[in-house]
């Protein structure tokens, strides 16, 4: 299972996905905060937990990218 998620991770439009979408993620929280809403609590944790699972995807790209220089 490892190995499918890390062959994964080496495809560009697979790691082009996750970096977009963990910046929209991000924006999206800045944003929330900045309009200061009502609801604005469950939009965090709801976007907090969208950008989790990005955040450590984005991070084994990382560390699977600097594996492939070495």
């Amino acid at each position: 299972m490892t190995a499918i998620a890390l062959n994964v991770a080496r495809s560009g439009p697979a790691q082009a996905a996750v970096l977009t979408l963990l910046m929209l993620a991000l924006i999206a929280g800045i944003v929330v905060q900045l309009t200061g809403r009502p609801a604005r609590r469950q939009a965090l944790r709801i976007l907090d937990m969208v950008a989790a699972p990005l955040l450590v995807a984005f991070v084994i790209i990382i560390i699977q990218r600097f594996r492939d220089l070495s």
